[in-house]
């Protein structure tokens, strides 16, 4: 059974735990940003079994482009795929659009590529205030691509 927006819309609190499981998955995504730079322009050290990274200016500002757009790509293809990442999962929240049914692609790369805006300025502020004047819990990338979270 399909569930429904209206019903079943998740706050602040589900949506929060399940970013902070995947905030483990981003970690691990800042890692290979890092290292993927670091190799490719030669600023990676190995010594005594310890693998070290160091990376400045323009390294350093690739390093993290790559990891946030690797982070974007993780929400996007797997709540394009599955309507739920690794974290709303495990906290049985999805994804659905207004009919229901998983996000586009399209659909959900625009309300993850927004989900840099809703970070802002820190801890997703801008995220959780728009929330808050939302029927259904909407943050704006939800708003723009027509989604919602809902429990399964």
């Amino acid at each position: 059974m399909e569930a429904t927006r209206e019903n079943d819309a998740c706050g602040v609190g589900i949506r929060g735990v399940a970013m902070a499981i995947d905030s483990f998955v981003w970690f691990g995504l800042l890692f290979v940003g890092v290292y993927a730079v670091a190799a490719v322009t030669g600023q990676i050290e190995v010594t005594n079994g310890n693998v070290d990274a160091s990376l400045q200016g323009g390294a350093g500002m690739a390093a993290l482009g790559l990891s946030l757009g690797l982070g974007v790509a993780y929400h996007a293809l797997l709540e394009w795929w599955a309507g739920r990442t690794i974290g709303k999962a495990l906290v049985a929240i999805r994804v659905v659009t207004e009919d229901g049914t998983t996000p586009s692609a399209g659909a959900s790369l625009a309300r993850n590529v927004v989900r840099l805006v809703d970070w802002l300025p820190l801890f997703y502020v801008v995220g959780i205030a728009t929330m808050a004047f939302s029927s259904d819990s909407q943050r704006l990338g939800d708003r723009l691509a027509g989604t919602t979270v809902v429990r399964t």
